[in-house]
């Protein structure tokens, strides 16, 4: 009876350690799947805006080209470099830079990472980061870098700290951002060993700690995916000598917007 028993335990046991290595293996093979929420766009798809736009086509080192869009106005009060969330393409997001420039006039560059819309490219931590800097010099040669604004929502955070450590915009916008991507799947999935699995490394944490130009976080005081606890800690880290938190009470993740004179009203403190 006890030697049933004991096979029993053992045989169970098997199984479960062949079911968490068959997860784990599948946590790593297809995390790109969990953190970036694309889609692709034939390259003959037309975008349509009301603002005049041009499109751009920026090639990287490794030969990726990268998609990008550029919302003009008369005599703009400077340039919008925006790095949007991990869900969405430049089809849907291209209103916002739209809602940007015609509410604050400003010139407005937004772009889609390797894999959503019609940007393509090999998905590497270091050359994706490497993609912003491309968007960043197309603005620095229309625009004097005291005019250009690094904004960074959500996943778009990761790319604008690491645009802005190493240059000298006018200012550095975080909003609903993390402290880092391994502590989002720490908090996400404890049971998962995320520390060694995780192949995307993007960190703000670090970057914050070396950026010193004006700095401003927007943050949902009940954001369920990003804890606002996070921004607060990056404010904390931050070494800008002119730095703030607007904390949008009530605000989630994904819902700021909808709370029309805090969120927009700090746009207005921050960009006029």
């Amino acid at each position: 009876m006890r030697e049933t028993v004991k096979k029993g335990g053992r045989r169970f046991l098997n199984i479960s350690l062949i079911a968490l290595a068959i997860i784990f293996t599948m946590v790593y093979f297809f995390q790109e799947k969990l953190i970036f929420y694309s889609k692709t766009l034939p390259q003959e798809y037309q975008y349509q805006f009301e603002t005049k736009f041009e499109e751009l086509f920026l090639t990287a080192e490794d030969g990726a080209v990268l998609n990008g869009l550029h919302f003009k106005v008369e005599n703009p009060k400077g340039v919008i470099l925006y790095n949007h969330g991990n869900a969405g393409e430049l089809d849907s997001w291209g209103a916002w830079g739209e809602t940007l420039a015609k509410r604050y006039h400003y010139d407005v560059v937004l772009w889609d990472y390797r894999g959503y819309g019609k940007s393509r490219g090999k998905r590497r931590e270091e050359l994706m980061l490497n993609d912003g800097l491309l968007f960043y010099n197309y603005c620095q040669n229309l625009f004097p870098e005291d005019a250009i604004t690094v904004y960074g929502r959500s996943l778009g955070g990761f790319f604008a700290t690491h645009i802005t450590k190493n240059n000298a915009p006018r200012r550095l916008i975080l909003e609903s951002t993390p402290t880092s991507l391994l502590e989002v799947a720490q908090e996400t999935y404890p049971f998962i060993p995320a520390k060694w699995l995780l192949k995307f490394r993007f960190q703000n944490i670090e970057n914050v700690s070396q950026i010193n130009i004006p700095t401003y976080l927007i943050h949902g005081t009940d954001d369920d995916l990003i804890p606002i606890e996070m921004g607060q800690r990056l404010y904390e880290r931050s070494k800008a000598v002119e730095k703030y938190l607007h904390s949008i009470e009530g605000g989630n993740h994904n819902d700021l917007s909808n709370f029309e004179d805090p969120y927009f009203g700090a746009l207005i403190t921050i960009l006029e």
